[in-house]
């Protein structure tokens, strides 16, 4: 068991994204056709975003709010995102390096919470990529029922306003163009997608490690009780006992490192994406206001997409209150075995685990630009009240 092969959708997507983002503890050689098909990506998207600049400066306003700046902050984010993780990259390898030194030693408890904490998250983490993926195709597919109705086009016959040539262009340029951005946007959104899993892998692996301990503590008290040392000998088993609980003490240590090396990573990442959100929804919010105005299969794929982008923000949210959760409840399934029966000196190491307690997990710099539940509703509430703010004003 490694950082690598317990997640396969983590691998999957990193690869075929041509991100290429640390899987091991190491600088581990990339095949020249991985590389060479990684740089290709790479120019295809700095191509479409440099081309949809020109694209939104020859079109109307409202075709510009409606369908570019959404692509816009995706595409930001997209960027940031993978360029944070290269930007620390020695840091992102020694933290993979810990967790693999933690996970190549695991028992059968850690290998079963470890995938009790990463199976539930499977299923919508599929259903986001792919719905999110057919409503991006759906939508950017519709706009070529226009050669049907005219031979020359313009920039604002592309889905995304992009300058390829000069208007007006004749059918071959638009079709090109049109695949073109496409392309782009597809392997833009699928870029993104492959760095949120990947960040969201990096929390619930650590969260792990907290219920790990959690769990172990529970168990040490558990075999005292069966046990029935209450008594205030020291015998073989109580030594080996007191020994486990400051394992696992030590243990605290290392995950509560691990956890201030993963703050340092993701905290201005969680800043932008944080903003991010508040946008899209906000532009989603705008495209939800002229549902009535387009057609049915363009409605379908504004709706699918923004179900896709729900359960993406739900899913992080929730990765990251369970993370918090994990960080502040060690004690809580001990708490409620027979440890005040114990020796005095495991009373004290217990006690100071329950004072640890208050060491809550805030990844985000800024406290209001943190993920968890609440800030689910919080973000879409923002985007609420900017979406309205804006279409009042036109």
């Amino acid at each position: 068991m490694d950082f690598q092969n317990v997640n396969p959708l983590n691998v999957w997507l990193n690869v075929l994204t041509g991100n290429l983002l640390p899987m091991v503890g190491h600088d581990s050689p990339i095949s020249f056709f991985w590389r060479m098909y990684s740089v290709f990506v790479w120019i295809l998207e700095i191509a479409v975003t440099i081309m949809m600049i020109p694209g939104c400066m020859y079109v109307s306003m409202e075709k510009a709010i409606k369908d570019s700046l959404i692509c816009f902050v995706e595409t930001i984010e997209m960027f940031f995102m993978i360029w944070r993780i290269y930007a620390r990259k020695d840091l992102m390898l020694l933290l993979i390096q810990k967790l693999n030194r933690m996970l190549h030693t695991a028992d059968e408890t850690m290998k079963n919470i470890v995938t009790e904490t990463l199976n539930p998250i499977k299923a919508p983490l599929n259903f986001y990529w792919t719905t999110g993926t057919m409503s991006i195709i759906t939508w950017h597919l519709i706009t070529f029922l226009v050669i049907f109705e005219k031979n020359l086009f313009y920039y604002e016959d592309y889905r995304v306003p992009a300058g390829f040539s000069k208007q007006p262009f004749p059918l071959k340029v638009f079709l090109s163009g049109g695949l073109f951005i496409l392309l782009g946007m597809v392997y833009s959104f699928i870029k993104k997608v492959s760095a949120e899993v990947y960040t969201v892998h990096l929390i619930l692996m650590i969260t792990a490690q907290y219920r790990y301990i959690a769990e172990k503590i529970a168990m040490i008290f558990q075999e005292e009780n069966e046990d029935g040392y209450q008594k205030g000998y020291l015998s073989t088993s109580y030594r080996k006992k007191e020994t486990e609980i400051k394992a696992l003490c030590q243990y605290h240590n290392e995950v509560i490192y691990l956890m201030s090396m993963l703050k340092e990573l993701l905290s201005l990442t969680f800043t932008v994406m944080y903003i991010n959100n508040v946008l899209r929804f906000c532009f989603i919010g705008v495209l939800l206001s002229n549902l009535a105005e387009v057609t049915f299969f363009e409605a379908m794929s504004i709706i699918i997409y923004t179900s896709g982008a729900l359960a993406q923000l739900y899913i992080l949210c929730s990765c990251v209150q369970q993370l918090i959760n994990a960080s502040t409840e060690i004690s809580d399934k001990a708490f409620h075995e027979k440890w005040y029966l114990l020796q005095p000196s495991i009373k004290h190491v217990f006690i100071l685990i329950i004072m640890a307690n208050h060491l809550e997990c805030k990844i985000a710099t800024f406290k209001n630009f943190n993920f968890s539940l609440p800030s689910f509703m919080a973000i879409l509430n923002q985007s609420y009240s900017i979406a309205l703010l804006f279409l009042k004003t036109n």
